[in-house]
């Protein structure tokens, strides 16, 4: 009989843990403190002014985009039938990328496919030229993109996993449109990044991967053809279900019981009573935020990888949608609103819902959904002169309207005041009467040097296994590839606890043939203690 496994969080490594297990035909039981699963992935049901019907409109966490370097997350999705297909078939390509910038034009990033070393420059260095930054700054940006796409993988974790990326590429010393452009706009406006304090190691990497992605055949990245429940969530939980999935809501995990390099139990608390569940493995596909308390010295005795989790670090990126009159498409995919207080980046929704049109919700009152992604939530905005997290509700939507106003309407009035209907702002958000806000759900951030405070999806107790995007994987970051990487790699260790072959699939982040041969060399460097770009002779 295949042995059970209980799983402590249903966002999207919990369900990825479960589509794995439940096709391997093992007993899963999810327990999510939530009334629904998805986590930060899920829409939930914006609240409608008077006069529209109410409990239909689709909000979001956050828009989800799919980058090109996803490769589990797609694999899972292909996987989960929909309409004839599956859910994967629900991944509209985007096409263009927009910089926004306040009293200057619009950038529109180029797509082109090099072939080697120099065409990867050309073309770096066109899509850079013209935006603002000098010709010698773009240059020496370039040329630390490139001093980290020859780097051995050994390098990389001993010497840029230790250096902040603001130092790497010389931020300080450079221009405010450096800084702005292309220290924090290329990476903070699409990931939880800060420039300053982010490792070289994750902020250089992950953007090398964007990067490919612009310049690859493929294209930049994906987004759903409606809104996230509709597309994705529900028919994956349908299909969890018919394999046998159980689910228990409103499960809050209180405490992880272990004994002698084992957990023996879960102490969970729900409908206002206290149990204790019970299985043969576990799994805690919890966020760090959530994880960081159950980590007592009473569970890291036996765990003792997740005594350093403490130091893991975390950030606001967190969404609001207008909903419009008359729909404002923008251009085909993200756009990025270069030195906007908050770190603005948006999603024109309704041209790429092609599967749940928009027109079908609110009585069709509503002609556009703009989903805003907000990373800053520190610094003072232009209207109030206050931080994101010290502004009310209507605060937040007024200023995020005028900074999005600011950057967009430079020749031509894309937004207009008029066409506004409402907004609503991601419920994850609570706002106190007085003081700072509070976040539910923030996300983990790759601060420099803090790499060693993250453990393995397979723990020293042989029947416990994390599954989250705080997990070392592959993938280096906090978003749903991480997470669905760190439940492949959960479910690997289940697996072969119970004699069984590692047999779901686990992929490295992919990178251009042509940096191989200098990649070869300079770990031939590296382990003769050798700086980068040292002669060997």
């Amino acid at each position: 009989m295949a042995k059970s496994v209980a799983i402590f969080g249903g966002g999207v490594a919990g369900l990825s843990a479960a589509h794995e297990l439940a096709e391997r035909g093992f007993p899963v039981t999810v327990y999510e403190r939530n009334a629904v699963c998805g986590g930060k992935a899920r829409s939930t049901l914006a609240s409608n002014p008077a006069g529209v019907p109410p409990g239909d409109l689709p909000g979001e966490h956050g828009f989800r985009f799919f980058p090109s370097f996803y490769r589990h997350l797609p694999d899972t999705m292909s996987r989960i039938p929909f309409r004839g297909g599956t859910v994967a078939d629900n991944l509209n390509s985007a096409t263009r990328i927009w910089i926004a910038r306040a009293g200057a034009p619009r950038i529109e990033l180029p797509a082109k496919y090099p072939q080697n070393p120099e065409d990867w420059m050309c073309s770096l260095h066109l899509m850079f030229t013209g935006i603002g930054v000098p010709d010698d700054e773009v240059a020496f940006f370039l040329s630390r993109l490139l001093v980290l796409a020859t780097s051995c993988p050994e390098r990389r974790v001993a010497e840029y996993e230790q250096q902040k990326w603001w130092d790497f590429i010389g931020a300080g010393a450079r221009s405010d449109a450096y800084q702005t452009l292309l220290a924090e706009g290329l990476t903070r406006s699409l990931v939880a990044m800060r420039a300053e304090v982010g490792s070289t190691r994750t902020v250089g990497y992950i953007l090398l991967q964007l990067l490919y992605g612009i310049l690859a055949p493929t294209g930049f990245d994906r987004l759903l053809a409606g809104p996230t429940n509709d597309v994705w969530l529900t028919p994956w939980l349908d299909y969890l279900t018919g394999k046998g999935v159980r689910f228990e809501f409103g499960a809050v995990v209180q405490e992880i019981q272990a004994q002698s390099q084992r957990v023996t139990g879960v102490a969970i608390a729900q409908a206002g009573q206290a149990k204790t569940v019970t299985a043969d493995y576990y799994i805690a596909a919890l966020p760090v935020e959530i994880m960081q308390p159950l980590a007592t010295p009473a569970l890291t005795q036996f765990v003792p990888e997740l005594a350093g989790i403490a130091g893991i670090d975390k950030s606001w990126m967190n969404g609001i949608q207008f909903y419009l009159k008359t729909d404002v498409p923008l251009n085909h995919g993200h756009t990025s609103y270069a030195g906007s207080p908050w770190a603005l980046t948006s999603i024109s929704q309704n041209q790429f819902w092609t599967r749940v049109p928009l027109s079908g919700f609110a009585g069709g009152q509503v002609g556009g959904v703009l989903s805003v992604d907000v990373s800053n939530w520190d610094q003072p905005g232009i209207l109030y002169g206050k931080p994101a997290s010290q502004c009310t509700k209507e605060e937040i939507s007024a200023e995020v309207w005028a900074q999005l106003k600011q950057c967009l309407n430079v020749g031509q009035e894309f937004l207009r005041d008029d066409n506004l209907i409402w907004s609503f702002l991601d419920p994850d958000i609570q706002l106190p009467n007085c003081g700072n806000a509070v976040n539910n759900e923030p996300l983990m951030i790759n601060v420099a040097g803090t790499l060693k405070y993250r453990p393995d999806a397979c723990t020293s107790a042989n029947n416990f296994f994390l599954a989250s995007d705080y997990v070392k994987t592959y993938t280096d970051l906090a978003c749903m590839e991480g997470a669905n990487e760190a439940a492949r790699r959960a479910v690997n260790g289940i697996l072969l606890q119970s004699g069984l072959p590692a047999s779901v699939a686990v992929w490295p982040l992919a990178e251009p043939d042509i940096f191989k041969p200098m990649i070869d060399l300079d770990r031939i460097c590296f382990n003769l203690g050798l700086p980068y770009g040292h002669t060997v002779s």
